[in-house]
């Protein structure tokens, strides 16, 4: 019973997220629906690294499944992209061990968050980018950012239905760069919770338009308290870039792109 991994990219806007459920339009349903349409075969529930939430989008979402017998994985990838077009492309397809886990195995990934700075809503990129017409203060952001860095437990951060055993995770890198009026954040970990990115970018955003002054993010971080943070960015603006399972950063660079 052969195991493959896809590496995927999807437009969130018109899915209620990764996790399968009833009466929703989910990105694991239907690619299990496509995958099972091209191969004609009776695959096994689809394993992610992680689940994205409604509205978010992906570049590098690792997949994995079993079926019972090998397929043309030329064919497979180009079917399903075929069946999902505009909404799921598969960017590739290999054949792994049979103990291979996209979410256990992975050893960091990195999300994106883009923020366009400027008077004007964008059009083009109105569902991949969250419109901020305040000023922001970039240099304090980026100063704030930094202490995230590291191994701590990010409750102050944690969406109320989070359902982990726990809220400690390691921040490898966290960068904002900005070009023109964009703004993007890329954060790098070993894992995250639930809307943690989302929360975090919410959080430095207020700092920067002056909407939180009376505590650094350091003092949010060591609250372990959700409330103490700022608001949650929207969904559209977040992706997820690559999921890694090579070594963690400390021991090589970091990696541009899936693995």
């Amino acid at each position: 019973m052969p195991t493959l991994k896809l590496v995927i990219e999807y437009n969130g806007k018109n899915f209620h997220g990764w996790q399968r459920q009833p009466d929703q339009r989910t990105i694991q349903e239907e690619l299990w629906r496509a995958l099972s349409i091209v191969t004609r075969q009776t695959i096994s529930p689809l394993r992610a690294s992680g689940r994205t939430d409604a509205g978010v989008h992906a570049r590098g979402q690792v997949v994995s499944f079993k079926l019972p017998l090998s397929t043309d994985l030329g064919k497979l990838s180009r079917g399903v992209s075929h069946l999902l077009r505009g909404e799921v492309t598969v960017c590739s397809a290999e054949e792994v061990s049979d103990d291979f886990h996209p979410g256990i195995d992975a050893t960091h990934k990195q999300y994106s968050y883009r923020v366009l700075n400027r008077d004007t809503p964008p059009v083009l990129d109105a569902h991949t980018t969250w419109h901020i017409p305040h000023h922001l203060d970039i240099e304090r952001m980026r100063e704030q950012a930094g202490c995230l860095v590291g191994e701590h437990d990010f409750s102050s951060f944690r969406d109320s239905g989070c359902t982990a055993t726990t809220a400690v995770k390691t921040i490898y890198n966290i960068t904002i760069e900005k070009n023109g009026a964009e703004l993007v954040f890329y954060v790098v970990g070993s894992g995250f919770l639930k809307q943690m990115v989302r929360n975090i970018v919410g959080t430095l955003t207020d700092i920067g338009r002056g909407r939180i002054r009376d505590k650094t993010l350091l003092e949010i971080l060591q609250k372990r308290d959700r409330r103490v943070a700022g608001v949650t960015a929207p969904a559209h603006g977040l992706t997820l870039d690559w999921v890694s399972y090579e070594a963690a950063p400390e021991e090589k660079s970091i990696p541009s792109q899936a693995f």
